[in-house]
């Protein structure tokens, strides 16, 4: 039994698919300066001054700011008659695009002069989210950390404090704004073993007809095994463009900066050639030539020019020639994608300890540090600053996977079982 446990705790591992983030904004305020409606690069708006709103800013330093030698401060004076009056926002094209069907998690720290102060975060123009906040204690600093639901739309955001009508009279001090974007790595395997064909679809592959191409499909028996089989397309008319005919995957989202990589087994009944192409979040494409036997194909992408919906094509158009191609083993990962156990780092163990749902950061570390249960399912995320960080986790976790990342990128993963 505990040979089992253990093995199932391997292959659980093996599997596992961490959410991973990409930071696409921050802002510490330490070289921030103070200008007309700004501090440093976010906007500090008034609306609603017919409303009564009214309020200043400026660069608190010394024993004001929440960390380091800044922070922002804004003094709210009168919050005004609508929500929307007093607004500290966030929106630009080269730092706040996000993707379609993307989410973000938003951490900051804020302190503020009176209790019970709400305001409504929002994130506008691609999405309708909007969370509630109240900074609940007087005069301590507070780390909120918000998930947002997935954007409508592809597009430069708006991230916005609105400090309007619900908030109080007084001060506001924000800091450390981090604004991640997360995603689950593509990581694809389809053998087309058990696949039952639908009407315009093998599996996840949808069979697109944008044109006077002819063609049918189905599966079919590789070899002798019954139970080894391939996706098979068999073109019978074509046209002049490479687009008419399409075997194509969009159920994926794709992330800015990352690379591809799509392996694929093909043959034709006669010399012929296909295009695989990348569309939506970048436009890559490469031609392979094919014969009458099963060959692997291993395409590399260029990086994204984008994040949200991205389509994986095999496009059979002009100059594909009339004739049967067979697809077999079709893999899309994420380059660089590490999902095996053996290769969880556990070099520094021994500089966390993990008791009784309790994180402490033995070294001195700073880092953001993402926590995952053996699912693969974040935890918390959160920023550790020096020695003797501790993380409580709400749940009584006996083994928790802590990835690391530091200011430089660096990444280290850990598997901690509790010493309680």
């Amino acid at each position: 039994m505990k040979k089992l446990l253990f093995s199932l705790i391997i292959l659980l591992s093996s599997t596992i698919l961490f959410a991973e983030s990409r930071i696409i904004y921050s802002q510490d305020f330490e070289s921030a300066v103070v200008g007309t409606d700004l501090l440093g690069n976010v906007q500090v708006k008034n609306f609603n001054t017919g409303g009564g709103s009214a309020w200043t800013y400026d660069i608190a330093t010394g024993a004001q700011a929440l960390s380091g030698s800044k922070s922002a401060h804004l003094n709210i004076q009168n919050p005004g008659n609508q929500w929307w009056g007093l607004q500290f926002k966030v929106e630009d094209a080269a730092l706040t695009t996000v993707g379609k069907g993307m989410s973000y998690n938003i951490t900051f720290k804020i302190k503020s002069s009176t209790s019970n102060n709400k305001f409504q975060f929002y994130v506008q123009t691609t999405s309708g989210f909007e969370k509630d906040i109240t900074v609940t204690t007087a005069n301590v600093a507070q780390v909120v950390s918000i998930d947002t639901t997935p954007m409508d739309n592809s597009g430069m955001a708006n991230f916005l404090w609105a400090f309007g009508s619900n908030a109080n009279v007084g001060d506001v001090w924000i800091d450390d704004i981090v604004i991640s974007e997360i995603y689950t790595p593509i990581n694809v395997f389809e053998n087309f073993n058990t696949v039952v064909p639908g009407a315009s679809n093998i599996g996840d592959f949808d069979l697109g007809n944008f044109g006077n191409g002819v063609w049918t499909f189905g599966v079919e028996q590789v070899g002798a095994d019954p139970a080894n089989k391939c996706a098979r397309l068999n073109i019978t008319q074509n046209s002049d463009d490479w687009w008419t005919l399409q075997f194509k995957n969009t159920k994926y989202n794709a992330v800015k900066g990352k690379q591809y990589v799509i392996g694929f087994q093909a043959k034709s009944d006669i010399s012929n050639s296909l295009l695989f192409r990348m569309e939506g979040v970048v436009s890559f494409e490469q031609r392979v030539n094919l014969t009458n036997s099963f060959q692997s194909f291993s395409i590399e992408s260029t990086a994204m020019d984008t994040s949200g919906p991205v389509g994986f094509m095999w496009a059979f158009g002009r100059p594909t020639l009339l004739g049967t191609i067979w697809i077999d083993d079709i893999t899309i990962k994420e380059k660089g994608l590490t999902t095996a156990v053996e290769k969880i780092n556990n070099s520094t163990m021994d500089k966390i300890r993990f008791t009784k749902g309790e994180l402490l950061f033995l070294s001195d570390t700073h880092a953001e540090v993402l926590v995952y249960d053996l699912t693969g399912s974040l935890i918390t995320r959160q920023k550790v600053q020096g020695i003797n960080s501790q993380i409580h986790l709400n749940n009584n976790y006996n083994v928790v996977i802590i990835k690391c990342v530091d200011k430089n990128g660096n990444v280290s993963i850990n598997k901690l079982i509790s010493q309680n």
